[in-house]
């Protein structure tokens, strides 16, 4: 794959597009599996990790330049995710099983998934290419802090200068300076 030199901004408005693109993608695929409800809703989310989530991964460290994921590292960063949004996640589990009522909440899921993990992936992609476990929990952490879910049946696609705002402001930046800059922000939201 050759490199490309491009300014962070039109890195971020292609890591957008892409998360967007995914996130658009994922809903509509979730969103037909609560048609049918159990057991084609737990197809579709083993699916959708293959098809939408890693490689939706992988463009975004291309993107930057980073290093693919590796399993392990793949594991990490959605692991860390999951914690963070156990209780959209349960919803969907469970209202998202029932036919026809599944559609909408396999959908909210599926948004919310897509865009946090997206989310995630773009801040440590743009600081760096180590994923590191602990990096990984407070960048989800603070991901749910600048994009916060007031309605659990809701979801708002994440304001665009405020993702761009979090992503630029960690770019290229060392991992003390990183961690640093992620811990002031947690505090800020406390």
């Amino acid at each position: 794959m050759a490199v490309i030199c491009l300014n962070e901004e039109k890195v971020f408005e292609m890591v957008y597009r892409a998360v967007n693109k995914k996130a658009t993608s994922n809903t509509f695929i979730q969103s037909i599996s609560g048609i049918v409800g159990f057991p084609a809703t737990l197809f579709v989310d083993g699916l959708v990790i293959f098809t939408h989530y890693e490689p939706m991964i992988n463009d975004i460290r291309d993107l930057y330049g980073r290093t693919r994921v590796s399993s392990k590292d793949f594991s990490s960063v959605v692991s860390g995710l999951f914690k963070e949004i156990l209780l959209d996640i349960a919803i969907d589990k469970f209202m998202g099983q029932i036919p026809v009522a599944g559609i909408y909440f396999n959908a909210i899921s599926a948004q919310a998934l897509t865009w946090r993990l997206g989310m995630v992936t773009a801040v440590l992609s743009a600081r760096g290419d180590s994923i590191d476990n602990q990096n990984v929990a407070d960048v989800v952490k603070l991901v749910r802090c600048f994009t916060p879910q007031t309605d659990m049946f809701k979801f708002r696609k994440p304001d665009y200068e405020k993702f761009k705002k979090i992503v630029l402001s960690v770019d290229g930046n060392d991992l003390p300076t990183f961690n640093s800059k992620v811990q002031t922000a947690l505090k800020a939201f406390e």
